[in-house]
């Protein structure tokens, strides 16, 4: 039998596979007897090779939302997403009211969020205007930017866990003080603890010792983040835009600082705790307890599909949604929505001061009407400066009045 070897420069070639043979550069061809090469093989494989399309490019990144040039087209918004033009969920008169709400309170920065208990939103409004000497611009972006410390919205969350293990709502707490601050003597029980309410007062009136004191008594740091998490208080959300619901700052600790922050404050100087919301964070909070512990997923592009998740049980949202209530009918926010209305609402303000430069203190509404069947939900956050016009709560109320009477058949509720 004949086989045939071809080297060259010292390269073997055999059945198309090189082998070095360590010969050297002499470059000399010689033969080796053989079969001669069968190369058909090779040739199939070449061919298929070439006929091989070649991998897709990687899918471009969605275009984005560009809530800044929106426009009104006949009965509905319009705004540009990429190179195409897209219709939106925003209602003109709602959307209006929202606006011209934010230049009156001639706010340095604030932003609004309405929206339909399925998540649709009614109305995305945000103003900014640094320097009281310059011209205010339109930023829808604070909508859906968490730059608020959530304040008092916070006990929204830690009442939650407080219901999920096992605080009654009704039962009583005695304290002191804990109207602007949570100190240690507020933790465990002291000498001066000459009042006793329960945690529906202590969330109605936004008193800290009471929120704070529970906090430490009945829970632990991961607990309160659990139920935090469970809201969705950190979710990244996808408007066509980049949004998100929060970002979270617990301590890890329980300690002082651990009350303090279940009851909404911030560490301003050392930023050790304090979580912030956005608008549409706030939004989504409300509308969970509005809709019985199911949570929505906000949109704002015409057509997209409703979306929930249950993120609470339905006795816990009930039993928080009266603490809203009571918000409205005696606590903090009872000058706006007195029980003399006839539309009942359910909601929870917060106060929050940071005094350095620039001072700006962070007022917030969060709620929902009627109380009893939600149609309409809202949140408002005002980083007013010293001298302010608005509060959050008197804006909430002018809102939610301007929805009740503008129509249930427009807004296909």
């Amino acid at each position: 039998m004949r086989r045939s070897l071809l080297v060259l420069a010292g390269g073997v070639t055999l059945a198309g596979v090189a082998v070095m043979t360590g010969l050297g550069g002499s470059g000399t061809a010689a033969e080796i007897t053989g079969d001669p090469l069968d190369r058909a093989h090779e040739q199939a494989a070449f061919e298929a090779l070439a006929d091989k399309p070649p991998p897709p490019p990687p899918p471009k990144p969605p275009a984005v939302l560009d809530l800044g040039k929106l426009e009104l087209v006949g009965d509905h918004y319009e705004a540009p997403r990429g190179d195409a033009r897209v219709s939106l969920t925003l209602d003109p008169d709602l959307q209006a009211a929202a606006d011209k709400l934010l230049d009156e309170a001639k706010v340095p920065r604030g932003a609004i969020v309405m929206m339909a208990p399925d998540g649709r939103i009614l109305a995305l409004a945000g103003r900014r205007q640094p320097d009281p000497k310059a011209s205010a611009t339109s930023d829808p972006l604070l909508a859906v930017d968490a730059w608020a410390p959530a304040a008092s919205v916070f006990k929204l969350v830690t009442a939650s866990a407080l219901v999920a293990h096992g605080v009654d709502p009704d039962d009583k707490v005695c304290f002191h003080g804990g109207i602007r601050s949570v100190l240690e003597s507020n933790l465990r029980d002291d000498k001066r603890d000459n009042n006793c309410q329960s945690l529906v007062f202590g969330v109605a009136h936004s008193n800290n010792a009471i929120v704070g004191k529970l906090a430490f008594q009945h829970l632990q740091p991961q607990q309160l983040t659990d139920e935090a998490v469970a809201l969705g208080l950190d979710r990244k959300l996808d408007l066509g835009l980049p949004a998100t619901a929060g970002t979270l700052a617990i301590p890890s600790t329980h300690d002082l600082a651990f009350a303090q922050a279940a009851a909404g404050f911030t560490d301003f100087e050392a930023s050790t705790y304090g979580t912030h919301l956005s608008p549409l964070g706030g939004a989504m909070l409300a509308a969970t307890f509005a809709d019985g512990g199911n949570q929505p997923l906000p949109y704002v592009i015409a057509g997209t599909p409703a979306t929930s998740t249950r993120v609470l049980p339905t006795d816990i949202a009930a039993k928080v949604g009266r603490m809203m209530e009571g918000t409205c009918e005696f606590g903090s926010a009872s000058k706006s929505f007195g029980r003399h209305r006839k539309v009942r609402v359910a909601g929870k303000t917060g106060t929050l001061t940071h005094e350095a430069t620039p001072y700006e203190q962070y007022s917030w509404f969060v709620g929902y009407a009627p109380a009893d069947k939600p149609e309409v939900i809202v949140a408002v956050v005002l980083g007013n400066p010293e001298s302010w016009q608005l509060k959050g709560h008197e804006v909430g109320q002018r809102l939610i009045d301007r929805a009740m009477q503008h129509g249930r058949k427009r807004l296909q509720w």
